[in-house]
């Protein structure tokens, strides 16, 4: 084996491969999966040239394993340069440096690049089980470079254990200070999501069986906290998107509600006008789960919006970006509202009441000769819940529909969930001429009764209808709530049959009540991580810092950090200093003391004098001090090479009471 290579013990080897294999499990779905078996192979090698004396790969061979992976990443990638594609070159030049590992500057620069790699498990996951398995990731790499720059002999791992214990507890106050001070800039990087609209949220449209692809997800949408009491759940509508446009069987925005692509382009201040909202206000907090989507959810109508929000005409809030991190927001709503309640444009009336020409002619048919032998709007809206409320069946298994989807649903199947019955009753309405659309959401919510805030989750998503009425305006309707009411009071899961239960979200957790418990706690635990460290952002600091100093500058925050630091870094070193105090015997200590004393008069002990020697030529400079320095020197050499007690004590005393001056 080469010599070189012998200079690193096969346990520091050991354990960089452990860490390395901790540093990557975390990316393992973010690259692909040849780069992971490749990195088994190259550690496998690796060992082999250690206990096996293999031989270390030449420059040719070396040169073959670069191209060969790059043409990899190319091919997996389609010759994109995004994130992960980036991220999975980074991967690939961590796992072929090991097969370079010779001396121990090479085992720290891949220590230092792993550090780097561990920064990147955070790109993909916020939570606290994952900042706590990055935590892991960065002790398993000092681990690994304490065992190169340590002893030459082994190291036991409850002794390598102590001393990353050590170094961590050192190194928290000065992480707390610069948490808590140093300037938050927000995220350098986002990282957009690559997953489905059943995963991520609402979806742009809805058609049929979009929404039981949603209820069959557990995953988390959002979170909210209140000032205040949590409203009751038939108050609880999480609104998000309008859908004015219908093609037969798939409702969608018009460019007039989409603001990112369409028309509307008027400003929350204009429509604001269009607002009455009652006297009561309710003031939240959201945080919001990724969605790789702009809209955002809230109660309506708001008050007061986020500063970097767009409003639709329809009320829905856009974020100024596709919200691909956690996004927390605070909104100002009130129930009581009233939405363009003076009367539509000629446009807006003819927009909401479009119907396709050939689409579900018995529901035409049968709207208009209903509008006919109604009273008034609201009488047509009554009847119609009540014929939703004495023949149809909330499902999450309807039957298929064919080509006229509301005519079959409404006359034969008459068996759905909330996109069925939404669907249906704006159709209905607007083919008797009443304006009307659909809108899409989330309803309810579960009381996580640990912190006191709101979880909803996929499987609460929502929709309903909105009507306009003379002297009203726009008003809620939900058909589903006529169907099934203990969807909207109690929630989803106390809405469906045994059978249908089953194909709900998360439905393990929700039949063992305390498997149930758990997943509450734990929630709330991610919940606080993620307002409290993750959501520690620029604002949060002022308002931390003000309420600890007042108003203060950047230059006064600068050295505040600098004296906070200082300080820490001090009380740190004090152990060490004292821990590296030379442990000398007592006789030496005391023979240093008088070396000590003679200097400050010019007489200083030459670098390997013997004390015999160091006697003489005192003695030859100041003849004064002869008889001294003889004295104190044979009484040093009695208490430490015959161990005499009763020396040192001699010696101690006559060191105190020897003052010499300067001629």
């Amino acid at each position: 084996m080469n010599q070189t290579a012998n200079r690193i013990s096969h346990q520091s080897l050991l354990w960089m491969l452990i860490a390395q294999l901790i540093v990557l499990l975390p990316l393992i779905f973010e690259v692909p999966v040849w780069l992971m078996a490749l990195a088994v192979v190259v550690g496998g090698w690796r060992w082999g040239i250690a206990v096996r004396d293999w031989s270390f790969p030449n420059k040719s061979v070396r040169f073959l394993l670069v191209v060969v992976v790059c043409v990899g990443l190319l091919l997996s990638f389609k010759g994109s340069f995004g994130m992960q594609a980036m991220l999975s070159l980074l991967v690939a030049g961590f796992v072929l440096k090991l097969i370079e590992l010779k001396r121990p500057s090479d085992f720290y620069l891949l220590g230092y690049l792993a550090y780097f790699v561990t920064g990147t498990q955070l790109l993909f996951a916020a939570s606290l089980i994952s900042s706590l398995y990055g935590l892991v990731s960065l002790l398993a790499v000092t681990g690994v470079l304490l065992a190169i720059n340590g002893s030459a002999g082994p190291v036991t791992v409850v002794a390598q254990c102590k001393r990353l214990i050590v170094l961590a507890l050192q190194a928290l106050p000065i992480m707390l200070v610069l948490f808590l001070v140093v300037p938050r800039f927000g995220a350098l990087w986002t990282v957009p999501l690559n997953k489905s609209a059943g995963l991520t949220g609402v979806s742009d449209s809805m058609a049929p069986g979009d929404f039981s692809n949603l209820m069959r997800s557990g995953e988390l949408a959002f979170r909210v906290s209140f000032n205040g009491e949590i409203p009751s759940s038939r108050q609880l509508y999480w609104r998000a998107l309008v859908f004015d446009a219908f093609d037969g069987r798939t409702w969608s925005q018009s460019g007039f509600q989409d603001v990112q692509r369409g028309r509307a382009s008027t400003q929350w201040q204009s429509w604001r006008e269009a607002l009455t909202l009652g006297d009561e206000r309710l003031d939240y907090q959201v945080l919001l789960e990724p969605t790789a989507k702009n809209w955002l959810y809230v109660l309506a109508a708001f008050a007061e919006v986020p500063a970097d929000a767009r409003v639709s005409p329809g009320l829905t809030l856009y974020n100024t970006r596709a919200v691909n991190q956690r996004k927390q927001y605070s909104v100002s709503s009130a129930f009581n509202y009233q939405l363009q309640a003076e009367g539509l444009s000629d446009k807006e009336r003819e927009m909401n009441t479009a119907l396709p020409a050939e689409a579900n002619p018995v529901t035409k048919r049968l709207a208009q000769q209903w509008r006919a032998e109604a009273t008034s709007a609201e009488a047509l809206l009554e009847r119609l819940l009540d014929l939703y409320h004495q023949r149809f069946h909330y499902t999450l298994q309807p039957p298929r529909l064919g080509e006229h989807t509301v005519d079959e649903f409404l006359w034969q199947s008459q068996a759905g969930f909330c996109e069925h019955f939404a669907g249906s009753f704006v159709f209905f309405m607007r083919a008797a001429g009443i304006p009307a659309r659909v809108v899409v959401g989330y309803q309810g919510g579960q009381i996580n009764s640990d912190e006191d805030y709101l979880v909803v989750r996929q499987y609460d998503a929502h929709a309903w209808a909105e009507v306009w009425l003379a002297g009203k305006g726009w008003v809620r309707i939900d058909p589903t709530a006529a169907v099934a009411p203990e969807r909207i009071e109690q929630g989803v899961e106390y809405s469906l049959s045994e059978d249908d239960s089953r194909l709900l979200g998360n439905s393990f957790g929700r039949r063992f009540e305390f498997l149930g418990s758990l997943q509450l706690r734990w929630d709330a635990l991610n919940y606080r991580w993620q307002l409290w460290v993750m959501g520690y952002d620029s604002s949060a600091q002022q308002a931390l810092l003000s309420k600890w100093f007042g108003q203060i500058r950047g230059w006064q925050l600068a050295l505040l950090v600098i004296a906070v630091v200082a300080c820490v870094a001090i009380l740190l070193l004090l152990p060490l200093l004292r821990r590296h105090k030379p442990n000398l015997p007592p006789a030496e200590l005391a023979y240093i003391q008088l070396c000590r004393k003679l200097q400050r008069i010019g007489l200083t002990r030459n670098m390997g004098e013997a004390p015999r020697q160091y006697a003489a030529r005192v003695a030859r400079e100041r003849p004064d001090l002869s008889a001294d320095i003889d004295t104190l020197t044979a009484l040093f050499e009695r208490a430490s090479y015959a161990n005499s007690a009763e020396a040192l004590v001699r010696l101690k005393d006559a060191i105190r009471r020897f003052h010499p001056r300067e001629q």
